[in-house]
């Protein structure tokens, strides 16, 4: 077994106790995690999500044991999802985000903890993801709301040519948004919900299923894919979609991102590739790779998080970075 990036102290410190959420790389030496304190079936039916300990942890995998990993516990945070800013935005920094009434964003970096920003005070902006685009930072909502950071503390609502409504139903995004640009954007959600940005409004596209869609990936080869219900994938651009892989799965996929001139997908229970027409397990030399979660690509790395093990991959090399140390 290839040996673990975090010691076994630093592990019991930070990690031990917890659960991982999510991952979001800043940079290759700057990976952020956002874990919630583990609690039983039975703690857990007696609390809100929100009454859980979060934890937003940083690991630099530059520097030596002992030195490489810290923490800044949070309360109040439900369901939390990590994200980040970076250049040229003034203060890059990791970012955890509560799908709360006001959408409260705790930052993280540039020598500075915090303050808590708000995203929308009292309008449940419902934030479902945090997306970097450009340096800056996107967050997909329900009710098709989108915000961006434009600011350290300033968050302003990006919904130009998305009408406004009273009534949100589930067959209204956006779970996530993607770019090649800041005047081509897609954001996808609810029940086959597309709408694509030209630089100046927002336009509802059209799509040939009504599927729960779950992410937009604008990748490297050109294309747009779209992933769905059962973890169908699309292929397309705008209004021209075609479906290109049919999935069987009970869960959405997380993340689908373009790394190394391929798509990688990853859910709860599956950590893919696509191949041709096929979506197959990740692959290293002859062995599945033994991981499923969240993910992001950055900087030349892809990472993975389970809930208490993340790995990196560089384009040739695997690394477990931390994993439980269990005597």
């Amino acid at each position: 077994m290839m040996s673990v990036f975090l010691d076994k102290e630093c592990w019991q410190d930070v990690f031990e106790g917890f659960q991982i959420a999510d991952i979001a790389i800043l940079d290759k030496r700057s990976l952020h995690i956002v874990a919630k304190k583990s609690v039983s079936s039975d703690e857990a039916s007696m609390l809100f999500d929100t009454d859980i300990l979060t934890r937003l942890i940083v690991l630099y995998t530059d520097l030596p044991e002992g030195a490489n990993c810290g923490y800044t516990e949070l309360t109040g945070m439900g369901y939390p999802m990590v994200g980040v800013s970076r250049p040229p935005f003034p203060r890059p920094s990791g970012l955890v985000a509560a799908a709360n009434r006001h959408g409260d964003v705790y930052p993280r970096g540039g020598g500075v903890d915090g303050p808590m920003e708000q995203i929308d005070p009292n309008r449940q902006p419902g934030t479902e993801r945090l997306k970097c685009i450009n340096g800056f930072t996107y967050a997909p909502g329900v009710g098709r709301a989108i915000y961006k950071r434009i600011g350290v503390g300033k968050w302003m609502p990006f919904n130009n040519g998305i009408p406004g409504s009273e009534n949100v139903t589930t067959k209204m995004g956006f779970r996530d948004i993607d770019a090649f640009s800041e005047t081509d954007m897609y954001a996808v959600g609810g029940h086959g919900d597309v709408w694509h940005f030209d630089g100046q409004s927002w336009k509802q596209m059209r799509f040939p299923s009504k599927d729960q869609l779950a992410t937009v990936t604008c990748a490297g080869d050109g294309n747009v894919y779209i992933s769905g219900e059962g973890g169908s994938l699309w292929l397309g651009e705008k209004s021209s979609w075609k479906q290109i892989y049919k999935g069987g799965s009970s869960v959405l996929w997380n993340d689908v991102l373009w790394f190394q001139d391929k798509l990688w997908l990853a859910s709860d229970y599956q950590f893919c590739q696509l191949n041709g027409g096929n979506v197959e397990r990740v692959m290293h030399e002859g062995e599945t790779v033994p991981i499923s979660g969240h993910m992001d690509v950055h900087d030349g790395i892809l990472v993975i998080a389970s809930l208490y093990s993340v790995m990196s991959f560089d384009g040739s090399t695997w690394r477990w970075l931390v994993d439980p140390y269990n005597d």
